[in-house]
């Protein structure tokens, strides 16, 4: 049965993918707002937990109305992301349509590529983080490496997996040796994290939005180790389903002779820049994944969702 839902899975990708590849991208634009409000209507569940993390997150700042404000245009810019990136796997080139202007922190990037160590970009699933990563490998600055999960079906995971490696980028699965992330940065190429994600295990406990969220540690702990820089790395929605991009600022972390200690305090550091980030417009943001899912073991037994 498993197998017989993920060719199902597969063939519906492939028609979305042949019915879109004509398409303008005002006509995307269009048919991902549709397709959002129908998605914010049907999945009730997903809805839920969005709520509740904008109740975590923002608690009584915000009123009821203006968090299901939030969660439906979340839901319209998730579905948005998902058919543009679709629409760019046909005509790879069409990813300069979605870039309205040039990105902002590119001397900064070449500033710190100048140190030999290679880069470590902060991001998160904010805006379209796929059509930023094809984007980033045709300016032809830093080679790009991305940290990610393999997806349950292993169909889409090919399709994945060409999508974010069109420009010329690579992909590292979470379940690999790091020793493929060190050998990256060795050649001084960059490899991108996202680290707004529940981290089921083996993550730390920082704060996000003042609650304990397991975070992984593996940025700041190879930084750490090979004094790479960390720079943000966001890609915020304009109009019309267009993006800017933004690199930087660097986030300058102090080390100390307690390495648990400043690995603790720089993973703190980076999930407050996505936090900022995120506060600043909070409906780009994934608000419908389980961000507070794992909880500490003084809260053994508590269930957020």
């Amino acid at each position: 049965m498993t197998n017989i839902r993920h060719r199902l899975e597969y063939l519906i990708v492939l028609f979305f993918i042949f019915s879109l590849k004509n398409l303008s991208a005002r006509t995307i634009f269009r048919l991902g707002i549709i397709l959002g409000k129908i998605s914010y209507s049907v999945a009730t569940k997903r809805r839920k937990i969005a709520l509740t993390n904008l109740n975590i997150a923002f608690g009584n700042k915000k009123s009821i109305d203006k968090k299901n404000e939030i969660i439906k245009n979340s839901f319209i810019q998730t579905s948005l992301t998902t058919l543009q990136s679709l629409w760019v796997l046909s005509h790879p080139c069409r990813v300069n349509q979605l870039i309205e202007e040039n990105p902002t922190g590119l001397d900064l990037v070449k500033k710190c590529l100048l140190r030999q160590k290679g880069i470590f970009f902060l991001t998160a699933h904010y805006g379209n983080w796929e059509v930023m990563g094809i984007y980033h490998g045709y300016q032809g600055i830093s080679k790009l490496n991305s940290i990610v999960r393999r997806l349950d079906n292993p169909y889409l995971n090919q399709v994945a997996l060409k999508l974010r490696t069109i420009s010329g980028n690579r992909i590292f699965c979470r379940d690999e040796s790091l020793l493929q992330i060190v050998r990256a940065l060795k050649n001084n190429e960059a490899v991108a994290i996202m680290m707004d994600q529940n981290t089921a295990k083996g993550g730390l406990f920082v704060d996000f939005f003042g609650k304990k969220a397991s975070t992984a540690r593996a940025l700041a702990r190879l930084s750490y180790r090979t004094g790479t820089p960390i720079i943000p790395f966001f890609c915020y929605p304009t109009r019309n389903g267009a993006y800017r991009i933004e690199y930087g600022p660097e986030l300058i972390l102090k080390k100390t002779a307690d390495k648990e200690k400043d690995i603790v305090l720089w993973t703190q550091a980076c999930e407050k820049h996505i936090e900022q980030t995120i506060q600043g417009n909070p409906v780009p943001w994934t608000w419908a994944h389980r961000r507070w899912k794992t909880r500490p073991t003084e809260e053994r037994g508590t269930k957020i969702y």
